[in-house]
């Protein structure tokens, strides 16, 4: 994936996130806004919408700590500044469907600090076991209220969609790393192939691949070996920036006016950050808001204030990071800190 496809896709998401997320607003602000609005507005508390924003920094900054935790875990603990435009800039990114220029992001930061191709996946394959296994911990709080999902359809839908994509991936990774003499006879297969019809630049790939799958291995096996309370300590880190993540939701509400059932509320904003994982639109534009809409009212006191409310949840929770991950990645390419080959 070349630098000039990328910009392409770059601009092509952040068009479409800006213009999907519009629409998706202004048609939940007309079905909600009405004249107690402006009433309702008047008793907003600034306070907790500022403590919104001061969970949500402390959500960034342990996410920041987690990544800096887990490569201390493979033998180098990176710079915080390095961290954030790994972290903040896949915020950014995630403007462009699936993430398909996340990964490279991902790498370049973790090659420009020493780890080689093979160790960087093993990091952020790492990386989305821990996330796992954190969510895993906090399973039993949302089973407590599971009822919150069948209360549309469409979520539910949503939900089965997100578990089929994870439970692939987790087996195709499960595959890919204990497997190995199966994956070398498929790639010794796919590189001869390639061979007979004179396609060498192929086969090299092919060759490369493997190489850096055994790179990927070893560096799990020793991450595994020697750093396994390092592991158990972002697992830690994990959990409370899921609570984090999750009491801005409840803050928000605060701030605009509504006592609300604090557990409730986080669990749902929980499931909401499964439904948007893998949405399909830049930056889960429009599935994220008409998600918000449909769960949130479950709890919402005030319904002319819903529409209000997830405006100003998309802003905090979504818009803020979109923006400050743009700010660090156009800073890093003003600093010359990228190279066309660092994206290919």
């Amino acid at each position: 994936m070349n630098a000039k496809f990328q910009n392409r896709q770059w601009l092509k998401g952040l068009r479409w996130f800006v213009i999907i997320s519009v629409i998706s607003i202004l048609v939940i602000l007309a079905f909600t806004v009405n004249r107690d609005t402006i009433q309702s507005l008047k008793k907003i508390r600034a306070s907790f919408l500022f403590l919104a924003i001061l969970v949500l920094c402390i959500k960034v900054y342990l996410e920041c700590l987690r990544l800096q935790t887990l490569t201390w875990a493979f033998g180098k603990f990176i710079d915080f500044k390095s961290s954030a435009l790994f972290t903040i800039g896949g915020y950014f990114l995630s403007i462009v469907p699936s993430g398909l220029v996340g990964l490279p992001l991902q790498f370049y930061v973790l090659k420009k600090n020493g780890f080689s191709l093979g160790q960087g996946g093993a990091i952020i394959g790492m990386r989305a076991i821990n996330s796992l296994i954190a969510v895993m911990i906090i399973l039993p709080l949302v089973g407590h209220y599971k009822g919150i999902i069948g209360e549309t359809g469409l979520v539910s839908l949503l939900l089965r969609y997100i578990f089929i994509i994870i439970g692939t991936m987790i087996a195709l990774s499960l595959f890919f790393i204990f497997r190995k003499e199966q994956v070398s006879k498929i790639g010794a297969g796919i590189g001869r192939f390639f061979a007979k019809r004179g396609w060498r630049k192929g086969k090299k790939v092919v060759d490369g691949v493997l190489n850096e799958l055994d790179k990927f291995r070893y560096g799990l096996k020793e991450c595994w070996s020697r750093g396994i309370y390092k592991l158990i300590l972002t697992i830690g880190i994990g959990v409370v920036s899921l609570f984090a993540h999750g009491l801005i939701a409840p803050c928000i509400f605060y701030g605009l006016g509504m006592r609300v059932p604090i557990i409730k509320t986080v669990v749902i904003q929980l499931i909401l950050m499964f439904l948007v994982l893998f949405a399909p639109t830049p930056g889960a534009s429009g599935i994220a808001e008409g998600a918000a809409f449909a769960l949130f009212r479950t709890v919402c006191t005030k319904g002319e204030l819903l529409g209000i409310y997830v405006l100003i949840w998309r802003f905090i929770i979504k818009y803020i990071g979109v923006i400050l991950g743009g700010i660090l990645i156009i800073r890093a390419l003003a600093g010359k800190s990228f190279k066309n080959k660092d994206f290919s």
